[in-house]
């Protein structure tokens, strides 16, 4: 990969993405925690409530069938969004040449 183009937070992202796929390949996966400069880093550590703190936090991590059909919908919805704004400048700006040109046949046509 070129990584001429990158941003530095992108590739700080790979970078992060690499080693925990080298993790989990050797079985060491510790979940990551927040980069420094991030503001979950930067908080102050709050004390959680006696009642919140019997109720597990963390809901079951999703299967890779169930990322994969999350990640589809997504790409699903941005689609549809994309085709139909085509669909709307496919027919404002024909309709709006169209227009233009009609103008200019009459403005001709007046004339004689």
């Amino acid at each position: 990969m070129n990584d001429d183009k990158l941003t530095e937070k992108e590739r700080a992202l790979i970078a992060a993405a690499r080693r925990e796929a080298e993790a989990r390949k050797s079985g060491t996966f510790v979940p990551p925690t927040a980069p420094s400069g991030t503001a979950a880093a930067t908080a102050p550590a709050r004390a959680t409530p006696p009642a919140a703190a019997s109720v597990p936090q963390e809901k079951p991590k999703p299967t890779p069938a169930e990322r994969l059909a999350q990640l589809m919908a997504a790409e699903r919805a941005e689609t549809e969004l994309k085709k139909k704004k085509m669909r709307r400048y496919g027919i404002i700006i024909p309709g709006a040449i169209l227009a233009v040109a009609l103008l200019s046949l009459l403005r001709s046509l007046w004339r004689r």
